[in-house]
């Protein structure tokens, strides 16, 4: 678990706030990077490559950069083909296949992503900001576009309320689905003007024009195949994942439910 902010203007300071308040998401470190339109920051949980995995994560050039919380877990599949095409990487951090399957790929990098994501990352040579949310919302993404065009996002609201230009109001509506449905349902939060983006969704952010897009939605296809095609399928398929999720430079501990589900 990393934590990632940003918005669309130059603030250290605010930055730092940010970061700060969810240390906890990213205790071995932080990092930020900022110009005159953009600034990013990460707080960083070591997982894959703990000696050069530290972000933001660059192209070969610098224009490229991207701040990320989750996992890619085809990322060496990607980086093979990424290197074939003749990037180069400096890292071997699931991090950086992000921004060169953007390279080749541009915002459509993320349907080759098999993983748990929240990521933001900005081309400086179009002047563009991208977030990214994986295809079951594992990893959270908050946002918020004010009226006068500033935008902010965070993997925590909390982070977002640094700012202080942000109101703190609740949404009565969300209020009702909280005590009704015990869950708030789509993009709302329970603070008014906070939004989540929803899973499997992309957000640009160009010349203050905001764009959301789905890019992944499930699908159900009984199919006619026999009981015992299905059972190996799905067993083959839950190996392959827990087989992936174990790809890491740490210890790994498992928690075995002892519950009803």
């Amino acid at each position: 678990m990393s934590g990632i902010i940003g918005f669309n203007f130059e603030d250290m300071t605010l930055a730092r706030r940010m970061c700060d308040i969810m240390a906890h998401r990213g205790p071995d470190g932080e990092g930020y990077y900022t110009n005159a339109n953009i600034t990013l920051g990460h707080r960083h949980l070591s997982i894959i490559d703990l000696d050069t995995g530290g972000q933001p994560i660059y192209n070969e050039d610098g224009s490229i950069v991207v701040v990320y919380n989750g996992m890619i877990y085809n990322f060496r599949e990607l980086r093979e083909q990424l290197e074939a095409r003749g990037h180069r990487f400096v890292t071997g951090t699931d991090t950086e296949v992000i921004v060169h399957a953007y390279e080749e790929y541009s915002i459509n990098c993320v349907r080759f992503f098999n993983g748990m994501f929240a990521f933001a990352l900005y081309d400086a040579n179009d002047d563009l900001l991208f977030l990214a949310r994986d295809r079951c919302g594992v990893k959270p993404l908050n946002y918020t576009l004010l009226d006068d065009g500033t935008f902010l996002f965070a993997s925590e609201i909390k982070s977002i309320l640094q700012y202080k230009r942000v109101p703190i109001a609740m949404d009565p509506n969300s209020l009702h689905c909280i005590i009704n449905l015990r869950y708030i349902p789509g993009e709302k939060t329970m603070f008014r003007g906070i939004k989540r983006l929803l899973p499997g969704h992309i957000l640009t952010l160009q010349k203050q024009k905001l764009h959301i897009q789905q890019y992944w939605e499930p699908t159900l296809d009984p199919g006619t195949k026999s009981e015992e095609y299905y059972i190996q399928t799905l067993r083959s398929y839950l190996e392959a994942s827990v087989s992936r999720h174990l790809a890491s430079d740490v210890p790994v501990g498992i928690m075995l439910s002892g519950g009803i589900d």
